[in-house]
Protein backbone atom coordinates (compact mmCIF):
# COMPACT_ATOMS: atom_id res chain seq x y z
CA UNK A 1 0.00 0.00 0.00
CA UNK A 2 1.23 3.29 -0.93
CA UNK A 3 2.25 5.95 1.94
CA UNK A 4 2.49 9.10 2.53
CA UNK A 5 3.73 8.77 6.18
CA UNK A 6 3.09 10.75 9.50
CA UNK A 7 6.43 11.42 11.22
CA UNK A 8 6.61 10.71 14.79
CA UNK A 9 7.86 14.30 15.12
CA UNK A 10 8.70 14.82 18.96
CA UNK A 11 10.60 18.47 18.08
CA UNK A 12 7.24 19.67 17.31
CA UNK A 13 6.31 18.94 20.72
CA UNK A 14 9.34 20.40 22.08
CA UNK A 15 8.86 23.67 20.06
CA UNK A 16 5.38 23.99 21.58
CA UNK A 17 6.38 23.54 24.93
CA UNK A 18 4.82 20.55 25.38
CA UNK A 19 7.02 17.58 25.95
CA UNK A 20 5.29 14.52 26.13
CA UNK A 21 6.20 10.06 26.51
CA UNK A 22 6.62 9.01 23.19
CA UNK A 23 4.14 6.39 23.36
CA UNK A 24 1.39 9.41 24.34
CA UNK A 25 2.63 11.89 21.50
CA UNK A 26 2.09 8.56 19.27
CA UNK A 27 -1.85 8.08 20.33
CA UNK A 28 -2.27 11.67 20.32
CA UNK A 29 -1.65 11.34 16.36
CA UNK A 30 -4.33 8.56 15.92
CA UNK A 31 -6.53 9.82 18.93
CA UNK A 32 -7.24 12.99 15.88
CA UNK A 33 -6.94 10.73 12.83
CA UNK A 34 -9.82 8.81 14.20
CA UNK A 35 -12.19 12.14 15.06
CA UNK A 36 -11.11 13.57 11.49
CA UNK A 37 -12.14 10.62 9.68
CA UNK A 38 -15.73 10.50 11.13
CA UNK A 39 -16.03 13.95 10.26
CA UNK A 40 -14.52 13.20 7.12
CA UNK A 41 -17.28 10.03 6.64
CA UNK A 42 -19.99 13.04 7.30
CA UNK A 43 -19.06 15.05 4.27
CA UNK A 44 -15.88 17.11 5.76
CA UNK A 45 -12.74 17.87 3.52
CA UNK A 46 -9.77 16.16 5.38
CA UNK A 47 -8.07 19.25 6.49
CA UNK A 48 -11.28 21.11 7.79
CA UNK A 49 -11.87 17.70 9.36
CA UNK A 50 -8.43 18.05 11.27
CA UNK A 51 -8.61 21.54 12.05
CA UNK A 52 -12.30 20.88 13.20
CA UNK A 53 -11.13 17.92 15.70
CA UNK A 54 -8.20 19.36 16.99
CA UNK A 55 -9.49 22.72 17.68
CA UNK A 56 -12.55 20.80 19.70
CA UNK A 57 -9.15 19.23 22.25
CA UNK A 58 -6.37 21.35 22.40
CA UNK A 59 -4.56 18.57 23.59
CA UNK A 60 -4.37 17.46 19.87
CA UNK A 61 -2.93 20.65 18.42
CA UNK A 62 0.46 19.57 18.20
CA UNK A 63 -0.33 16.59 16.14
CA UNK A 64 -2.50 18.13 13.32
CA UNK A 65 0.52 17.52 10.68
CA UNK A 66 1.01 14.26 11.31
CA UNK A 67 -2.63 13.06 11.70
CA UNK A 68 -3.26 15.00 8.70
CA UNK A 69 -1.07 12.02 6.87
CA UNK A 70 -2.78 9.54 8.68
CA UNK A 71 -6.29 10.66 7.27
CA UNK A 72 -4.87 11.34 3.93
CA UNK A 73 -3.11 8.05 3.47
CA UNK A 74 -6.67 5.98 5.17
CA UNK A 75 -8.93 8.31 2.81
CA UNK A 76 -6.95 7.62 -0.29
CA UNK A 77 -6.37 3.37 0.08
CA UNK A 78 -10.18 2.92 1.25
CA UNK A 79 -11.13 1.18 -1.42
CA UNK A 80 -8.59 -1.46 -0.77
CA UNK A 81 -9.04 -1.01 3.10
CA UNK A 82 -12.62 -1.62 3.19
CA UNK A 83 -12.07 -5.02 1.45
CA UNK A 84 -9.69 -5.98 3.93
CA UNK A 85 -11.88 -5.17 6.74
CA UNK A 86 -14.94 -7.34 5.02
CA UNK A 87 -12.76 -10.10 4.76
CA UNK A 88 -11.65 -10.01 8.39
CA UNK A 89 -15.31 -9.32 9.71
CA UNK A 90 -17.60 -10.57 6.98
CA UNK A 91 -20.74 -10.48 9.79
CA UNK A 92 -20.31 -7.88 11.53
CA UNK A 93 -22.55 -4.49 11.43
CA UNK A 94 -20.31 -1.84 12.05
CA UNK A 95 -21.05 2.07 12.86
CA UNK A 96 -19.30 4.62 11.25
CA UNK A 97 -16.83 5.54 14.29
CA UNK A 98 -16.09 2.23 14.73
CA UNK A 99 -15.59 1.58 10.86
CA UNK A 100 -13.41 4.47 10.66
CA UNK A 101 -11.01 3.14 13.41
CA UNK A 102 -10.66 -0.09 11.67
CA UNK A 103 -9.68 1.73 8.47
CA UNK A 104 -7.20 3.65 10.22
CA UNK A 105 -5.97 0.95 12.09
CA UNK A 106 -5.37 -1.13 8.35
CA UNK A 107 -3.75 1.74 6.86
CA UNK A 108 -1.22 2.28 9.89
CA UNK A 109 -0.63 -1.33 9.90
CA UNK A 110 0.02 -1.86 6.44
CA UNK A 111 1.90 1.29 5.03
CA UNK A 112 5.34 0.66 4.26
CA UNK A 113 7.94 1.28 7.20
CA UNK A 114 5.28 -0.35 10.12
CA UNK A 115 6.83 -3.13 10.78
CA UNK A 116 8.84 -1.59 13.67
CA UNK A 117 5.85 0.17 15.28
CA UNK A 118 3.55 -2.49 15.89
CA UNK A 119 3.33 -2.26 19.34
CA UNK A 120 2.72 1.10 19.28
CA UNK A 121 0.24 1.52 16.57
CA UNK A 122 -1.63 -1.54 19.17
CA UNK A 123 -1.16 0.49 22.02
CA UNK A 124 -1.92 3.80 20.23
CA UNK A 125 -5.39 1.70 18.76
CA UNK A 126 -6.04 0.89 22.26
CA UNK A 127 -5.90 4.12 23.71
CA UNK A 128 -8.61 5.39 21.64
CA UNK A 129 -11.20 2.44 20.96
CA UNK A 130 -14.00 2.04 23.47
CA UNK A 131 -13.93 -1.13 25.61
CA UNK A 132 -16.91 -3.19 24.08
CA UNK A 133 -14.69 -3.09 20.95
CA UNK A 134 -11.09 -4.19 22.10
CA UNK A 135 -11.93 -8.27 21.67
CA UNK A 136 -12.71 -7.36 17.99
CA UNK A 137 -9.43 -5.44 17.65
CA UNK A 138 -7.08 -8.10 19.18
CA UNK A 139 -8.55 -10.55 16.39
CA UNK A 140 -8.12 -7.89 13.94
CA UNK A 141 -4.10 -7.41 14.85
CA UNK A 142 -3.60 -10.81 14.45
CA UNK A 143 -5.55 -11.35 11.21
CA UNK A 144 -3.59 -8.47 9.48
CA UNK A 145 -0.06 -9.21 10.15
CA UNK A 146 -0.79 -12.32 8.29
CA UNK A 147 -2.47 -10.56 5.63
CA UNK A 148 -1.23 -10.68 1.71
CA UNK A 149 -2.99 -8.00 0.18
CA UNK A 150 -1.79 -9.58 -3.43
CA UNK A 151 -4.76 -11.81 -3.72
CA UNK A 152 -6.44 -9.14 -4.18
CA UNK A 153 -6.37 -8.71 -7.64
CA UNK A 154 -6.52 -12.35 -8.88
CA UNK A 155 -8.96 -13.05 -11.40
CA UNK A 156 -10.04 -9.44 -11.96
CA UNK A 157 -10.51 -7.46 -15.26
CA UNK A 158 -7.49 -5.00 -16.51
CA UNK A 159 -9.55 -1.92 -15.07
CA UNK A 160 -10.55 -3.42 -11.87
CA UNK A 161 -6.94 -4.35 -11.53
CA UNK A 162 -5.64 -1.25 -12.22
CA UNK A 163 -8.25 0.49 -9.92
CA UNK A 164 -7.01 -1.25 -6.86
CA UNK A 165 -3.47 -0.76 -7.35
CA UNK A 166 -4.18 2.86 -7.99
CA UNK A 167 -7.15 3.50 -5.12
CA UNK A 168 -9.97 4.91 -7.99
CA UNK A 169 -12.96 4.29 -8.61
CA UNK A 170 -13.09 2.25 -11.68
CA UNK A 171 -15.51 4.02 -13.96
CA UNK A 172 -12.60 6.52 -13.76
CA UNK A 173 -9.86 4.06 -14.71
CA UNK A 174 -11.40 3.52 -18.07
CA UNK A 175 -12.34 7.03 -18.30
CA UNK A 176 -8.95 7.64 -17.85
CA UNK A 177 -7.72 4.94 -20.56
CA UNK A 178 -10.13 6.50 -23.11
CA UNK A 179 -8.92 10.12 -23.09
CA UNK A 180 -5.07 9.25 -22.13
CA UNK A 181 -4.50 6.10 -23.57
CA UNK A 182 -3.71 3.56 -20.79
CA UNK A 183 0.20 3.42 -20.36
CA UNK A 184 -0.19 7.23 -19.56
CA UNK A 185 -3.18 7.15 -17.45
CA UNK A 186 -1.70 4.43 -15.30
CA UNK A 187 1.10 6.64 -14.97
CA UNK A 188 -1.08 9.47 -14.13
CA UNK A 189 -3.24 7.42 -11.52
CA UNK A 190 -0.27 6.09 -10.08
CA UNK A 191 1.37 9.69 -8.83
CA UNK A 192 0.80 10.40 -5.45
CA UNK A 193 2.98 13.62 -5.01
CA UNK A 194 3.52 16.76 -6.67
CA UNK A 195 5.32 19.82 -5.42
CA UNK A 196 3.99 22.44 -2.96
CA UNK A 197 4.27 26.03 -4.44
CA UNK A 198 4.51 29.52 -3.09
CA UNK A 199 4.83 32.69 -4.67
CA UNK A 200 6.19 35.96 -2.87
CA UNK A 201 3.27 38.43 -2.74
CA UNK A 202 4.76 42.11 -4.01
CA UNK A 203 2.00 43.51 -2.45
CA UNK A 204 4.07 42.66 0.82
CA UNK A 205 7.29 42.82 -0.29
CA UNK A 206 7.47 46.39 -1.76
CA UNK A 207 6.38 45.67 -5.04
CA UNK A 208 9.39 43.34 -5.85
CA UNK A 209 8.94 39.74 -6.41
CA UNK A 210 12.66 38.29 -5.09
CA UNK A 211 13.03 36.89 -1.82
CA UNK A 212 13.12 38.84 1.27
CA UNK A 213 16.48 38.74 2.85
CA UNK A 214 15.38 37.91 6.39
CA UNK A 215 14.73 34.91 4.55
CA UNK A 216 18.76 33.50 5.23
CA UNK A 217 19.65 30.14 5.48
CA UNK A 218 16.05 29.27 4.39
CA UNK A 219 15.95 30.04 0.60
CA UNK A 220 18.22 27.04 0.64
CA UNK A 221 15.03 25.07 0.88
CA UNK A 222 13.62 26.56 -1.88
CA UNK A 223 13.67 26.44 -6.02
CA UNK A 224 12.70 29.17 -8.51
CA UNK A 225 10.30 27.88 -10.79
CA UNK A 226 11.77 29.05 -14.44
CA UNK A 227 10.02 31.71 -15.87
CA UNK A 228 7.12 32.21 -13.71
CA UNK A 229 8.24 34.90 -11.47
CA UNK A 230 8.47 35.05 -7.61
CA UNK A 231 7.21 31.46 -7.84
CA UNK A 232 9.17 29.08 -5.86
CA UNK A 233 9.20 24.91 -4.82
CA UNK A 234 9.18 24.08 -1.29
CA UNK A 235 11.68 21.34 -0.17
CA UNK A 236 10.43 19.64 2.81
CA UNK A 237 7.50 21.18 5.03
CA UNK A 238 6.38 24.79 4.36
CA UNK A 239 5.82 25.57 8.14
CA UNK A 240 9.24 26.64 8.39
CA UNK A 241 8.78 29.72 6.84
CA UNK A 242 5.26 30.26 8.43
CA UNK A 243 5.92 33.59 9.91
CA UNK A 244 5.93 34.56 5.83
CA UNK A 245 2.62 33.24 5.19
CA UNK A 246 1.47 35.49 8.53
CA UNK A 247 2.69 38.28 7.37
CA UNK A 248 1.31 38.02 3.97
CA UNK A 249 4.90 37.87 2.08
CA UNK A 250 4.20 34.37 0.81
CA UNK A 251 1.25 32.84 -0.81
CA UNK A 252 0.74 28.83 -1.26
CA UNK A 253 -0.87 28.54 -4.53
CA UNK A 254 -0.46 25.34 -6.78
CA UNK A 255 1.53 26.70 -10.27
CA UNK A 256 -1.54 25.47 -12.26
CA UNK A 257 -4.12 27.76 -10.24
CA UNK A 258 -1.26 30.76 -10.69
CA UNK A 259 -1.00 30.20 -14.60
CA UNK A 260 -4.29 30.10 -15.48
CA UNK A 261 -4.90 33.95 -13.66
CA UNK A 262 -1.71 35.08 -15.48
CA UNK A 263 -3.44 33.44 -18.71
CA UNK A 264 -5.95 35.66 -18.30
CA UNK A 265 -3.62 38.80 -18.62
CA UNK A 266 -5.43 41.25 -15.57
CA UNK A 267 -3.75 45.11 -15.78
CA UNK A 268 -3.25 47.69 -13.74
CA UNK A 269 -6.60 50.49 -14.10
CA UNK A 270 -8.68 47.29 -15.11
CA UNK A 271 -11.85 46.05 -13.57
CA UNK A 272 -12.19 42.56 -13.26
CA UNK A 273 -15.08 40.19 -12.38
CA UNK A 274 -13.83 36.89 -10.21
CA UNK A 275 -16.50 34.39 -10.10
CA UNK A 276 -16.05 31.88 -7.40
CA UNK A 277 -13.90 33.85 -5.74
CA UNK A 278 -13.58 32.38 -2.18
CA UNK A 279 -11.33 30.92 -0.49
CA UNK A 280 -9.30 34.02 -2.50
CA UNK A 281 -6.03 32.80 -4.03
CA UNK A 282 -7.15 33.89 -7.26
CA UNK A 283 -8.21 37.10 -6.00
CA UNK A 284 -5.14 37.86 -4.38
CA UNK A 285 -3.24 36.86 -7.31
CA UNK A 286 -5.23 39.18 -9.81
CA UNK A 287 -4.66 42.05 -7.23
CA UNK A 288 -1.06 41.90 -7.44
CA UNK A 289 -0.53 41.47 -11.25
CA UNK A 290 -2.72 44.72 -11.02
CA UNK A 291 -0.30 45.96 -8.44
CA UNK A 292 -3.53 46.86 -6.40
CA UNK A 293 -5.08 49.57 -9.19
CA UNK A 294 -8.20 48.78 -10.44
CA UNK A 295 -11.42 47.33 -9.29
CA UNK A 296 -11.85 43.66 -8.33
CA UNK A 297 -15.42 42.24 -7.77
CA UNK A 298 -15.18 39.11 -6.32
CA UNK A 299 -18.64 36.82 -6.07
CA UNK A 300 -19.33 33.50 -4.27
CA UNK A 301 -22.46 32.02 -2.93
CA UNK A 302 -21.30 30.97 0.59
CA UNK A 303 -20.79 33.67 3.58
CA UNK A 304 -18.67 31.15 5.46
CA UNK A 305 -16.29 31.08 2.37
CA UNK A 306 -16.40 34.61 1.86
CA UNK A 307 -15.02 34.80 5.98
CA UNK A 308 -12.09 32.79 4.70
CA UNK A 309 -11.68 35.06 1.78
CA UNK A 310 -11.88 38.47 3.38
CA UNK A 311 -9.37 37.01 5.87
CA UNK A 312 -7.00 35.68 3.33
CA UNK A 313 -7.22 39.14 1.15
CA UNK A 314 -6.45 41.24 4.10
CA UNK A 315 -3.34 38.88 4.79
CA UNK A 316 -1.93 39.27 1.64
CA UNK A 317 -2.80 43.52 1.26
CA UNK A 318 -5.23 43.32 -1.09
CA UNK A 319 -6.82 46.60 -1.43
CA UNK A 320 -9.36 46.84 -4.51
CA UNK A 321 -11.52 43.96 -4.40
CA UNK A 322 -15.02 44.14 -3.08
CA UNK A 323 -17.16 40.62 -2.15
CA UNK A 324 -20.63 40.23 -3.13
CA UNK A 325 -21.91 37.22 -1.84
CA UNK A 326 -24.57 36.05 -4.51
CA UNK A 327 -25.35 32.76 -6.85
CA UNK A 328 -22.88 33.50 -9.46
CA UNK A 329 -25.13 31.83 -12.15
CA UNK A 330 -27.80 34.71 -11.28
CA UNK A 331 -25.90 37.45 -10.55
CA UNK A 332 -27.53 41.21 -10.49
CA UNK A 333 -25.06 43.12 -11.55
CA UNK A 334 -24.71 45.89 -14.32
CA UNK A 335 -21.60 46.51 -14.61
CA UNK A 336 -19.27 45.38 -17.75
CA UNK A 337 -15.72 44.05 -16.77
CA UNK A 338 -12.63 43.89 -19.09
CA UNK A 339 -12.11 40.47 -17.58
CA UNK A 340 -14.39 37.90 -16.12
CA UNK A 341 -12.21 35.27 -13.94
CA UNK A 342 -14.82 32.04 -13.83
CA UNK A 343 -13.44 29.19 -11.58
CA UNK A 344 -16.92 26.92 -10.88
CA UNK A 345 -17.53 24.12 -8.88
CA UNK A 346 -16.01 21.12 -10.78
CA UNK A 347 -15.58 17.33 -9.37
CA UNK A 348 -11.86 18.00 -8.76
CA UNK A 349 -10.36 15.15 -10.85
CA UNK A 350 -6.73 17.21 -10.67
CA UNK A 351 -6.85 17.46 -7.06
CA UNK A 352 -6.92 13.75 -5.99
CA UNK A 353 -3.61 13.71 -4.58
CA UNK A 354 -4.70 16.80 -1.83
CA UNK A 355 -8.56 15.69 -1.61
CA UNK A 356 -8.60 11.94 -2.13
CA UNK A 357 -12.46 11.68 -0.05
CA UNK A 358 -13.85 13.27 -3.51
CA UNK A 359 -13.26 10.24 -5.61
CA UNK A 360 -15.15 8.24 -4.01
CA UNK A 361 -18.16 10.00 -4.10
CA UNK A 362 -18.17 11.19 -7.98
CA UNK A 363 -19.53 9.11 -11.00
CA UNK A 364 -20.33 9.73 -14.23
CA UNK A 365 -23.46 11.02 -13.67
CA UNK A 366 -21.77 13.72 -11.74
CA UNK A 367 -19.87 14.66 -14.26
CA UNK A 368 -22.93 15.55 -16.15
CA UNK A 369 -23.97 17.35 -13.41
CA UNK A 370 -21.24 19.70 -13.27
CA UNK A 371 -20.75 20.63 -16.87
CA UNK A 372 -24.41 21.84 -16.87
CA UNK A 373 -23.53 24.62 -13.58
CA UNK A 374 -20.28 25.34 -15.20
CA UNK A 375 -22.03 26.03 -18.60
CA UNK A 376 -24.76 28.40 -16.65
CA UNK A 377 -21.79 30.07 -14.66
CA UNK A 378 -20.32 31.00 -18.62
CA UNK A 379 -23.46 32.11 -20.00
CA UNK A 380 -24.00 34.42 -16.94
CA UNK A 381 -20.54 36.51 -17.57
CA UNK A 382 -21.46 37.20 -21.71
CA UNK A 383 -23.44 40.44 -20.41
CA UNK A 384 -20.46 41.22 -18.38
CA UNK A 385 -17.62 41.19 -19.85
CA UNK A 386 -17.19 44.77 -22.30
CA UNK A 387 -16.92 45.17 -26.18
CA UNK A 388 -12.89 44.16 -26.06
CA UNK A 389 -13.14 42.21 -22.90
CA UNK A 390 -12.36 38.05 -22.02
CA UNK A 391 -13.20 35.55 -20.50
CA UNK A 392 -10.42 33.10 -18.49
CA UNK A 393 -12.23 29.66 -17.69
CA UNK A 394 -10.32 27.03 -15.72
CA UNK A 395 -11.29 23.85 -13.55
CA UNK A 396 -9.03 21.73 -11.56
CA UNK A 397 -10.55 18.44 -13.06
CA UNK A 398 -9.46 16.74 -16.11
CA UNK A 399 -12.68 15.40 -17.59
CA UNK A 400 -13.62 17.04 -21.45
CA UNK A 401 -17.07 17.31 -20.03
CA UNK A 402 -16.65 19.97 -18.08
CA UNK A 403 -13.81 21.39 -19.93
CA UNK A 404 -13.63 21.17 -23.97
CA UNK A 405 -17.46 20.49 -24.13
CA UNK A 406 -18.01 23.38 -21.91
CA UNK A 407 -15.74 25.87 -24.26
CA UNK A 408 -17.26 24.12 -27.55
CA UNK A 409 -20.91 24.57 -26.69
CA UNK A 410 -20.29 28.38 -25.47
CA UNK A 411 -18.08 29.13 -28.76
CA UNK A 412 -20.96 27.31 -30.88
CA UNK A 413 -23.91 29.73 -29.29
CA UNK A 414 -21.55 32.96 -28.72
CA UNK A 415 -19.76 33.53 -32.13
CA UNK A 416 -18.57 36.66 -31.04
CA UNK A 417 -16.06 35.32 -29.06
CA UNK A 418 -13.09 33.24 -29.98
CA UNK A 419 -10.44 31.13 -27.95
CA UNK A 420 -6.79 33.13 -28.06
CA UNK A 421 -3.40 30.75 -27.40
CA UNK A 422 -1.88 31.25 -23.93
CA UNK A 423 0.81 29.68 -21.85
CA UNK A 424 2.30 27.88 -24.42
CA UNK A 425 5.49 26.92 -22.83
CA UNK A 426 3.47 25.29 -19.78
CA UNK A 427 1.43 22.00 -20.17
CA UNK A 428 -0.23 20.59 -22.73
CA UNK A 429 -2.83 21.10 -25.76
CA UNK A 430 -6.68 21.16 -25.08
CA UNK A 431 -8.36 18.14 -26.78
CA UNK A 432 -11.27 17.88 -29.03
CA UNK A 433 -9.59 20.56 -31.53
CA UNK A 434 -9.24 23.36 -28.35
CA UNK A 435 -5.30 23.80 -29.22
CA UNK A 436 -5.46 27.35 -27.77
CA UNK A 437 -6.38 26.01 -24.33
CA UNK A 438 -3.92 24.31 -22.35
CA UNK A 439 -4.53 21.31 -20.02
CA UNK A 440 -1.99 20.20 -17.11
CA UNK A 441 -1.06 16.86 -16.18
CA UNK A 442 0.35 16.08 -12.14
CA UNK A 443 2.59 13.03 -14.04
CA UNK A 444 3.37 15.54 -16.74
CA UNK A 445 3.41 18.92 -15.24
CA UNK A 446 3.90 18.47 -11.55
CA UNK A 447 0.93 21.07 -10.82
CA UNK A 448 -2.90 19.92 -10.00
CA UNK A 449 -4.61 18.55 -13.04
CA UNK A 450 -6.05 21.44 -14.54
CA UNK A 451 -7.79 23.10 -17.80
CA UNK A 452 -7.71 26.73 -18.90
CA UNK A 453 -8.91 28.73 -21.46
CA UNK A 454 -9.25 32.53 -22.28
CA UNK A 455 -12.42 33.46 -24.44
CA UNK A 456 -11.58 36.90 -26.09
CA UNK A 457 -14.67 38.77 -27.40
CA UNK A 458 -14.38 39.64 -31.50
CA UNK A 459 -17.33 41.62 -32.27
Amino acid sequence: MHHVGPADNLQESKRAGKLRRPDSYFSDQFRLAHQALVLVSRGASERDAVQRAAASDPRLTNVKREALALVLGTTSEQDVIDILVRNAHPEEKMGMSARCLFRLTTYAMLRPGARGQMRRIEHSVRAIAPSDLIPRLEFFFGTLSALNTTGLLSGLRDSERVALETHHPVWWVNYCFRILGRGDAVTFLSTRSRPRYFRVNPLKNRGRTTLPKELGGLAERLTKVPSAQGVYIVSGSPSAFAGFFSSGSFQMQDLASYLAIEAGSPRPGESVLDLCAAPGAKTAAIAQLMKNRGTIVSVDYSPARMKSWRREVQRLGVKIADPVISDASRLGLHDTFDLAVIDPPCTGTGVFDRNPRMKWHLSPESVGRYSVLQRRFLESAVSLVGEEGRILYCTCSLTVEENEHVVASFLKSHPEFETRPILEQYGSSGLMGLGDCRRFYPHRDWTAGYFIARLQRTN
